[in-house]
Formats: structure tokens, C-alpha cells, sequence
């Protein structure tokens, strides 16, 4: 660590076919290629810096939310920055809000060509495929975690200049390649289990016989391209991770927009597949999204390799995805218990529930950005014993949540109040949807606020407060859906679950305990510790 006291306080930074299959590998044999490094597997000469390789006073967000007392402190103008915070944070939002959004989509050409009955089975389909992708989250994560770190760290100069070299690229690339080659078994395993079980998880799950054909349709589709969803979930956190949202962006609109004249073709006209159908379209936009993205990475020279991982990463990798794994399992676990007590309304309210689901969904997203500032910026100020900005950026991380939280939660309110009719023409779906609004609401303010907080307790890696808090959450919650009889029953355990969430990890945090509260408040700590000396 190069002389940190000194630079304290001075920076300011039916099945698929197999032809589908076999096509869509392709894009990714460069991947099990073995990389030189020599620099013509780069994009730009090394004395032509790419716009994605920033310097390290852009691995900083902190001065993006800096309040106006730290501002008039600053020596330099902090308009720069801010700007290009700006030009990273809201075209990821935009990367966060497509897929949503596209599930909305989906959901509104299903409910429109097959009815009630179409949005009832895509809640156990979507089940058993986003929510066991959900599931291996934890990868991407780590990627971010372990990506953002060594990205920052090498990127910095002995004066906190730029390296005019690819060291900290390669380094980058190294540490994103153990979680991408998992991510790729896991993903073909995921696909021969969807092939082969389908059949018997939705006899597990008590799925009604009559949704089951629809429900199998669309498993198969988007079970068989589940490597390629994961593999591209590692490739947008190392885009993200080395301060590049702009790139990702323009490949998921053009997937989307795929996806949705897919939609078109094979839902509504000529195929009209139904939920089949959308399911082979977003397969079809997923496989072009996750081949853009390695391409993307391979000519900037950041793309991951496919290899076994060796003792020593898999041993760093295991830091952070064996906690995540935990974690993850345990929210996954209550968005099942909520999916159960919904199914057991009947087939009307599941249908109500899937729309509301999806709004929620959507809206809770506006608030990764948040946790992507707390991931990619605070290792390196927890690492470097930066305790004050550490504060700062903890500080207006909460604050924007909170004031993100209600105006959001707003707009889900009235989106559920005077949307459900463009994406269903059933009246008793429609007023299901309607009547959970306010649930809707306190569920949203509810999850951006824990988003928030999840990014900055990820930076710390407080894994173990992180698992206790969730468990604890989760017990509440299934206590509580016991008694629930409505839809608006189970958003509102949603809430009392993330609720607690939010309130043990900031109440702890603010008082100094933990990874996170030492952190921020280090440097207090000292101070006293010194008045008490003297």
C-alpha cells in the first residue's frame, strides 16, 4: 500500500432446438481462448487512453454527493466529477430498468393473447426461472466486489496518476474469469436440469394441471439459454465495476427492441406461441445481449477467460459467493413463501399478483444505482482507512434512498392505480391490482431504502450481520403471511421484511459497530481517543 497517510485527506475521486443452442455458443469460444499479454487484443493503443479506463479520481463517486459545507472545503471545482457521475449513474439506471420492463412487456402481450389464464402461469414459470437465476446473483456480485477493487488499486499511479500500461486491465480481467467460468457450468447444468425436471418442479410447486403446458412452454425456452443469462450477469458487473454503464446500455436496448418485435412475431402474429412465444423471444434477445457484451469486452481486452479456477481463486471467490450464497437463498426463500401463499388465492389473484409483482420489480431497480455507488466506491475508502469520506458517502447514499424511496413509491402507487388495463382486459385482475396499490407503495419505499443500505453492508463485507438480519426478516415475514388472505397481505410482509432490514444494518452502522459502523467512524474514534489521552 503506497504511503496512504500521505494522500489522507487529498483526493476527491417445448424444448428448444438444439440448432438454437449450438448457435448461440458460438460467440463465446474466445472466451476458452488463453490470452497473451501483448497489446493487440486491445481496442486502443496505450498511449490513446479508452474512455472506459478512468483514472482513479473517477473511481470515486463521493464527490457526486458531497454536501455543500464539503464542496466550499474542496481546492478544485467538483463540476467535473459530478458530470461524470452522472454519465455513469443514469445509464445504468437505464440498464436496470430494460429487463423489468421487458417483463412487463411480456406479461401485457400474454395477457392480452392468452388472458388470465397465460398471466397465471407465468408466475410459477418466472418462479422457477428468475428467481433460481436469482439465486446465482451472488456471482455478479462478487464480481463487482472483487473487480472494483483490484480495478481502482491498480489503476492509481505512485502520484495518483494513471498508468499508461494494461496491468490493472489484466488484473481486472483475471479476477472477473473464476466467477465467469462458473457461471458458465452452473448455467449448463441449470439448462439440462430444466430440459430433463420441469415436469416435476411444477408438480412440486402444486402448479394447477391446466397452467401447466403454458408454464412448461416457458420454462424450456428460457431454462435452455440459462448459461448465457448468467454469463452476461458477470459481464455487466465487470463493465460495471471498471466505470463503463454507457456500453452495456446500448446492447440491452438493442436487445430489447428485439425482444419486443419478437413478442410481435411470435405471440401475437403470424406463430401466436403465447407464452411460449415470449419466452423464445426474450431467449432469442438474451443469446444476442450476452454475444454482444463478450465481443464488447474481448476488444477493450477486459474479457474474462473460461478456465478451472485454481485453489487461490477459487479461495477468494469463496469469500465473498460462500456468504452470498447464504444471503441470496434466504431472499429467494421469502420471495417463494410469498409466491405459495399467493397460489393458494386461486387462479384470479395469482394472475393480480403476477402483474403487481412485476411492477414492483420494476420500480424497486431505481434504486440499484444506489447500490452500485456503495459496491464500486466504498472498498476502496474502507481499504484505505478514508474514514471521513467513507461517512460522507454512507451518509448521502441513505439520504437519496430515502428521498428516491417516496417519489418512486409514488409512482408505483399510481401506475398500479391506473395501469393494470394495458396489461390485462380481466376487470378481477384488474381490480386486484388496483386494491394493492398502497401495499405496492410501502413495499417499494420499503426495498430502495434496503437496496441502499445492501450496497454499503456489501462494501464491507458484513457477511454475517447481513445473514443474521435477513433471517431474521425472513421468520417475521412467514409468520405473518400465515394469515394473509389478499394480495395486499403479502406485499405488506414484503415491507415488514425489508423494514427490519433496513432498520438493524443503518441503527448499526450509525452506532460503530460492525465492518461498515468502524469504518465510518474511525476517525471520530481516534479523536476521542485522543482527548481522553490528554
Amino acid at each position: 500500500m503506497r504511503a496512504r497517510s500521505q494522500e489522507f485527506g487529498q483526493r476527491q475521486r417445448s424444448h428448444p432446438s438444439i440448432r438454437l443452442a449450438a448457435i448461440s455458443l458460438l460467440p463465446y469460444v474466445s472466451a476458452f481462448i488463453p490470452r497473451t499479454s501483448g497489446l493487440s487484443l486491445m481496442h486502443r493503443s496505450v498511449s490513446s487512453p479508452s474512455p472506459i479506463l478512468p483514472s482513479r479520481r473517477d473511481c470515486s463517486f463521493s464527490t457526486l454527493f458531497l454536501s455543500v459545507n464539503d464542496e466550499a472545503r474542496e481546492e478544485s471545482p467538483s463540476g467535473s466529477s459530478k458530470r461524470e457521475m452522472l454519465k455513469f449513474a443514469l445509464p445504468a439506471l437505464g440498464i436496470y430498468l430494460t429487463n423489468p420492463l421487458l417483463s412487463n412487456i411480456d406479461n401485457a402481450f400474454v395477457g392480452r393473447t392468452v388472458g388470465p389464464a397465460g398471466l397465471a402461469a407465468l408466475s410459477p414459470a418466472t418462479l422457477c426461472i428468475d428467481q433460481v437465476l436469482y439465486l446465482f446473483s451472488f456471482l455478479s456480485r462478487a464480481t463487482t466486489g472483487m473487480v472494483s477493487r483490484v480495478y481502482c488499486s491498480y489503476s492509481e499511479g505512485e502520484n495518483g496518476e494513471q498508468h499508461q500500461d494494461t496491468v490493472y486491465i489484466s488484473a481486472a480481467r483475471e479476477a472477473a474469469s473464476p466467477a465467469f467460468s462458473v457461471s458458465l457450468i452452473c448455467g449448463a447444468v441449470l439448462s439440462l436440469v430444466y430440459a430433463f425436471f420441469t415436469p416435476n418442479l411444477l408438480s412440486k410447486l402444486n402448479v394447477d394441471p391446466h397452467l401447466r403446458t403454458s408454464a412448461t412452454s416457458y420454462i424450456h425456452w428460457r431454462g435452455a439459454i440459462s448459461w448465457a443469462a448468467l454469463a452476461q450477469s458477470i459481464c455487466l458487473s465487470l463493465f460495471m465495476a471498471t466505470k463503463d454503464s454507457v456500453t452495456p446500455l446500448k446492447i440491452i436496448l438493442s436487445a430489447a427492441l428485439l425482444n419486443v418485435l419478437g413478442d410481435t412475431c411470435l405471440c401475437v402474429w403470424p406463430l401466436k406461441g403465447g407464452c411460449g412465444g415470449a419466452a423464445a423471444a426474450t431467449a432469442l434477445a438474451t443469446i444476442l445481449s450476452s454475444a454482444w457484451m463478450v465481443n464488447s469486452l474481448r476488444l477493450k481486452g477486459l474479457c474474462p477467460r473460461f478456465k478451472i479456477p485454481t485453489k487461490k481463486e477459487l479461495g477468494a471467490l469463496m469469500e465473498f459467493t460462500g456468504p452470498l450464497l447464504l444471503i441470496t437463498f434466504v431472499r429467494m426463500a421469502g420471495f417463494m413463501n410469498m409466491q405459495k401463499r399467493a397460489m393458494a388465492l386461486g387462479v384470479q389473484a395469482l394472475a393480480g399478483y403476477q402483474l403487481v409483482t412485476n411492477f414492483l420489480i420494476f420500480f424497486i431497480l431505481f434504486g440499484e444505482p444506489l447500490s452500485q455507488i456503495g459496491q464500486t466506491q466504498l472498498p476502496s475508502l474502507i481499504d484505505s482507512d478514508e474514514s471521513e469520506k467513507a461517512r460522507s458517502t454512507f451518509k448521502s447514499v441513505m439520504t437519496l434512498s430515502f428521498f428516491a424511496a417516496l417519489g418512486v413509491g409514488a409512482a408505483a402507487f399510481f401506475t398500479a392505480l391506473f395501469g393494470p388495463a394495458f396489461f390485462s382486459s380481466n376487470p378481477q385482475v384488474q381490480a386486484t391490482a388496483r386494491d394493492s396499490a398502497p401495499a405496492l407503495f410501502c413495499a417499494v419505499v420499503a426495498a430502495i431504502s434496503a437496496i441502499g443500505v445492501d450496497g454499503c453492508m456489501m462494501a464491507s463485507k458484513d457477511f454475517g450481520f447481513m445473514l443474521f438480519n435477513g433471517l431474521l426478516g425472513f421468520f417475521v415475514q412467514a409468520k405473518i403471511l400465515n394469515y394473509c388472505s389478499s394480495i395486499s397481505g403479502i406485499f405488506l410482509s414484503f415491507t415488514v421484511r425489508l423494514g427490519i432490514y433496513t432498520l438493524f444494518a443503518t441503527g448499526r452502522a450509525a452506532l460503530g459497530f460492525g465492518n461498515l459502523g468502524k469504518a465510518i467512524r474511525r476517525d471520530q474514534a481516534d479523536k476521542e481517543w485522543s482527548i481522553v489521552r490528554l
